[in-house]
């Protein structure tokens, strides 16, 4: 059995975490082909007949297996968050995946933090508007919920982060119109302990996805509330018609007479 991934990105991953996790990631079921099927980017091939015997090890390597994209896609967060929880040194300063065209994620980690940076753009300018008041409403409610206190810490702002600033060369203002702007997640040791390292991985690596998710669901919320609302218009206008004129009419005994 193969399974493929689509990643136009692969090449950055792959320069920034190394052979080594690919080769690692599925091992000793799944082993990495040297030359991916034709129109993807990474392919693994798993023997099927040397799959585990235990079917609770084998549903294990069925989910990580449907959690392909992720890993690939999150893979410098792995490599990051791994070097956080165990205390150790980051390989890399930083790393740089431009995961959608025109959209990067930043990963900053340090001894005691790893910083996150999505820079977000939108086509549609109603999708921008939109984004760029939920980013706000996210890091307003972070910063006043006491609920959130043990969350990483989100920042919101058009300008870079002073995150970026170790990243060569400079990340400079971006004056695309089409971009919404730079969402940072602050992730802390104490939010990947106890076992919580791969939800933040799925989270983290989501948030852009989730991003897009309420979106399209504000989207469709608004437009549901017009069309409700040039409903009631008409219903109104169509009440407010006069009665038509010439028109006959009859009366309770039967007899017809005209109206002018």
């Amino acid at each position: 059995m193969r399974v493929s991934v689509f990643a136009p990105f692969f090449g950055e991953v792959h320069e920034a975490v190394g052979a080594r996790y690919f080769e690692e990631l599925f091992a000793p079921y799944g082993v990495m082909e040297a030359a991916p099927q034709p129109g993807y980017q990474i392919t693994y091939m798993f023997a099927l007949e040397q799959l585990p015997q235990e079917a609770a090890a084998r549903d294990q390597l069925i989910e990580k297996i449907s959690t392909i994209k992720r890993d690939v896609v999150g893979a410098a967060l792995w490599v990051s968050l791994k070097a956080l929880l165990s205390g150790i040194k980051p390989p890399r300063p930083y790393y740089v995946i431009p995961f959608r065209p025109k959209e990067t994620m930043y990963i900053v980690p340090s001894d005691d933090l790893v910083i996150v940076v999505y820079a977000i753009s939108f086509e549609n300018h109603v999708e921008q508007a939109i984004a760029k008041v939920f980013l706000q409403e996210v890091a307003i409610s972070r910063r006043q919920s006491r609920d959130l206190m043990l969350a990483p810490s989100v920042t919101y702002s058009l300008e870079p982060p002073h995150e970026l600033k170790s990243i060569s060369p400079p990340i400079k203002p971006n004056v695309d119109p089409k971009f919404c702007g730079y969402v940072s997640l602050a992730i802390s040791k104490r939010n990947v302990e106890s076992g919580r390292l791969e939800k933040v991985v799925t989270l983290t690596e989501g948030y852009r996805t989730y991003l897009m998710y309420h979106v399209q669901a504000t989207k469709s919320q608004l437009h549901t509330r017009i069309r409700r609302r040039a409903n009631s218009w008409l219903q109104v206008v169509h009440r407010a018609m006069p009665e038509k004129l010439n028109v006959e009419k009859k009366t309770i005994k039967g007899r017809t007479f005209n109206r002018n």
